[in-house]
């Protein structure tokens, strides 16, 4: 029933064990996709598209893009299926994401112009986070790529609508943003905080020139992209 991608650059094997472990322990969970950049790096939008393109002859209704340093229970994929279920208009969704100290990382957040960029690089704060009550479920048009869940139906509109899932033209970024933006326009892209996941988050384009560099020339491609309708 749901299909899982996960694209590795240089990945830790013990890392990439784990993860896959615990998606193959999920009884919904049919094929595991691992796309491998370490000798041809594609990016990771342009990887996980060779991963949909695999998804789409078989029969399975939904599909996970999941980053290898994500952690959940097992019941968190059941939990998800079942909403997703019940809520046929729903194309995308992201649990409430936490830090391994369990603190929130605020990923369900309203579109960025370049001025929150700014904002965040000069004063370490993001003007673009949303609050949420722990009950419920929210329409949110920009959710991370950490941990997307995606119904297939909707992502075969979405490549009908626009050529392409993940916009080949970003290597790495802002490609989420985009994407759930543009896939919202063909069904909901909904942010559901009962269920949560573990994301051992390392922020390497604050750590790295080389990928400060590479974040800031995608920002700006997406921003060209997007201009005069960046909210």
């Amino acid at each position: 029933m749901v299909n899982c991608s996960l694209v590795t650059y240089k990945t830790d094997k013990t890392e990439l064990e784990s993860i896959c472990a615990l998606l193959g322990s999920c009884r919904e969970v049919g094929e595991i996709y691992v796309i491998d950049n370490t000798f041809d790096n594609v990016g990771y939008g342009r990887g996980h598209n060779k991963a949909f393109e695999k998804t789409f002859p078989t029969d399975a209704k939904y599909h996970l893009v999941v980053n290898t340093d994500i952690r959940f229970e097992p019941d968190v994929i059941t939990r998800i299926v079942g909403f997703m279920d019940a809520h046929p208009d729903v194309g995308h969704l992201m649990p409430r994401v936490l830090n391994v100290d369990g603190s929130d990382q605020h990923l369900a957040k309203s579109l960025p112009s370049p001025w929150d960029l700014i904002h965040r690089r000069l004063f370490g704060s993001h003007r673009c986070e949303l609050a949420f009550p722990e009950t419920g479920f929210y329409d949110v048009r920009y959710l991370s790529g950490c941990f997307m869940f995606l119904r297939v139906d909707a992502m075969r509109r979405l490549k009908e609508k626009d050529g392409y899932l993940f916009d080949p033209r970003f290597f790495m970024y802002p490609e989420d943003i985009d994407f759930t933006r543009r896939i919202a326009q063909v069904a909901r892209t909904v942010y559901w905080p009962e269920v949560s996941i573990i994301h051992d988050h390392r922020r390497e384009s604050y750590e790295s020139l080389r990928m400060t560099r590479i974040h800031a020339w995608n920002m700006l491609k997406y921003f060209w992209k997007w201009r005069g309708d960046w909210r």
